[in-house]
């Protein structure tokens, strides 16, 4: 009986060891079918997650607890930010082709993940991946962390990763054949490459306009643009990748930086292109109080005050400040008609979309996949792209402006050398029509300078009054210039003396036929306040440069010639110079 009894006990015992294995077996998550058809596999379905949150859990520890992964909560590849060590579980079993695999996962600036691979229990792979990493001691030299998996076709693996990283743990995980992932890498790296030479381009294009116009909002454009760049090179992993090897130091804080440095520079050119000063100064002091904020959190990570989550911190509570203040601000003056507001508005709302995907991906809110990673690049390439065309209205009016003020200039000088009542030059005028003409003036082209003098103009001026003598003088200023040449230049010196500049006149002679044809010009009454008034004129010249070389010197022997035809009875036209003067009268 007690034999019976024992055995009864044993048999029990078995049974319940099978039902332990088998349930055991059931619980046992099933592998990751790898099929070389398929070429890339996501392997996030497949995850379970072990946490470590003092980090000291070994590689033989962990192997004894696979039954206690659990499959990740949360969106999807997006564990959010975490300060605990994760470690992840990925069964797998490759069904065809030689088992060569690639893993990826498609985080660059994620800190540190190192790779065991399993098979039947014993580690016959292991590698570190992650940004701490110098890029030439990376498995594979590509953007992302990539590892080569030898995978014995038909046999079960168990992939651990033990993952540990002070940004948000985002864990986009693919499987990939190598030719597929070598395609993936090479279109990636010219899709890039093209967004990278843009914002090259456009950082250029503001450091020459602010080089030679010294305007603060190219300056403030031309940072705006390094930061934002400076960051998405770091977050795609080309800086490691193209130009520094190790992310250690300040570079292991660079993405947070560049951050702080586009949002300083960026609330300063908000407030310059949309004038916040004049419009609205509540706003102002808001935008350069968050440009002030954010430039000293550079500052203090830049001297170690701050460390990477301190940095980011400052970033994630400034980034949608700017906006808060910019966009209503915008939104008001794109109402009332100011082109360069509504830019700015579709700059801002659009930087908006792309900076609330990105925080929500760092915060854990959204699944990580190509689109979500790579929004916030787009949108800001398009921000730059649309404040470009702010940048171009800022030249145009500084143009305009640059316009009107030489308008306004000419018009000061027009009004300094021309006479108000005739619109003829003044003694200013002439003086500058002088200057001009008499280093070109030759013997046989010889400029004539005349004097005219009107005979009888103060009795009709007595007679008809002030108002009818400033008519005849403009009378007398148009009837001058309509036998000139299009080239000589009439002058009213003041009161009733004017003066005829005429160059390329080949000698006296034909300045005396100019003479004489002034002189019968006058021989036709004026009309003035309804009344017939005849006034002459006395003429005297002098030829440059037989009889001077300087402005003033013609002028006195002109006068002195006028003076004298006046003395030998008006209505003359006599030269005054070095040589013997001839007179002409008609």
């Amino acid at each position: 009986m007690h034999h019976l009894l024992h055995t009864l006990l044993r048999c029990l015992l078995a049974l319940t060891l099978v039902a332990m294995v088998g349930q055991a077996r059931a619980d046992a998550p099933a592998p990751l079918l790898l099929d070389s058809a398929d070429g890339e596999v996501d392997a996030w379905p497949a995850v379970r997650l072990l946490s470590d949150p003092g980090g000291a859990l070994q590689l033989e520890a962990v192997r004894q607890q696979l039954d206690r992964f659990t499959p990740p909560a949360g969106p999807h590849a997006n564990l959010g930010p975490r300060r605990d060590v994760v470690w992840l579980h990925l069964p797998l079993q490759a069904t065809g082709g030689d088992g060569r695999w690639v893993l990826d996962i498609a985080y660059p600036v994620l800190n540190q993940a190192d790779v065991y691979l399993l098979r039947g229990g014993e580690v016959v792979q292991q590698a570190r991946l992650g940004a701490l990493l110098p890029f030439a001691q990376r498995p594979l030299p590509s953007r992302t962390h990539t590892l080569g998996l030898a995978l014995a076709p038909g046999e079960r693996h168990d992939l651990l990763l033990r993952v540990r990283t002070e940004s948000a743990m985002v864990l986009p995980i693919s499987l990939r054949q190598p030719q597929v992932q070598q395609a993936l890498e090479g279109r990636q790296l010219v899709v890039q490459g093209l967004m990278m030479g843009v914002a090259l381009a456009l950082l250029a294009y503001s450091l020459a306009h602010w080089l030679s116009l010294r305007d603060p909002l190219f300056l403030m454009y031309a940072l705006m643009v390094l930061g934002t760049s400076t960051f998405l090179v770091d977050f795609t992993g080309l800086g490691q990748q193209l130009l520094w090897s190790e992310r250690t130091g300040l570079l292991a804080k660079i993405s947070p930086m560049s951050v702080l440095l586009a949002l300083a520079a960026g609330s300063r050119f908000v407030a310059l292109s949309l004038q916040t000063q004049q419009h609205s100064p509540r706003v102002h002091r808001g935008l350069i109080l968050v440009g002030n904020l954010a430039a000293l959190g550079l500052a203090l990570s830049l001297v170690g005050v701050l460390d990477y989550r301190g940095s980011q911190l400052v970033a994630v509570v400034l980034g949608p400040m700017a906006p808060m203040l910019a966009i209503p601000a915008a939104w008001q003056l794109a109402r009332q008609g100011h082109r360069a507001a509504r830019y700015m508005l579709v700059g801002w709302c659009t930087y908006t979309l792309g900076a609330v995907n990105m925080a929500c991906v760092l915060r854990g809110w959204l699944p990580a996949n190509g689109w979500t990673l790579h929004f916030f690049q787009w949108t800001s390439l398009v921000e730059m792209l649309v404040w470009l065309r702010v940048l171009g209205l800022h030249i145009e009016a500084v143009r305009r402006h640059a316009e009107r003020t030489e308008l306004e200039r000419a018009a000061l000088v027009s009004l300094a050398h021309t006479d108000a009542l005739t619109g003829l030059p003044n003694r200013r005028g002439l003086q500058q029509a002088l200057q001009a003409a008499l280093p070109s003036c030759t013997g046989g082209r010889a400029l004539a300078v005349f004097l005219l003098d009107l005979d009888g103009f103060k009795p009709v001026n007595d007679r008809l009054g002030h108002d009818a003598g400033d008519d005849l003088l403009v009378q007398v200023g148009q009837r001058l210039r309509a036998q000139v040449r299009g080239g000589d230049v009439v002058a009213r010196l003041g009161g009733d003396e004017f003066v005829i500049m005429a160059p390329g006149i080949p000698g006296e002679a034909e300045a005396l036929v100019l003479g004489r044809k002034l002189l019968d010009a006058f021989n036709q009454p004026f009309e003035v306040s309804g009344q017939v008034c005849r006034v002459g004129l006395t003429i005297g010249f002098a030829l440059a440069p037989h009889d001077g070389i300087h402005a003033d010197d013609l002028l006195k022997r002109a006068d002195a010639a006028m003076y004298a035809g006046k003395q030998a009875g008006r209505h003359t036209v006599r030269r005054g110079g070095a040589s013997p003067g001839l007179t002409f009268s008609s």
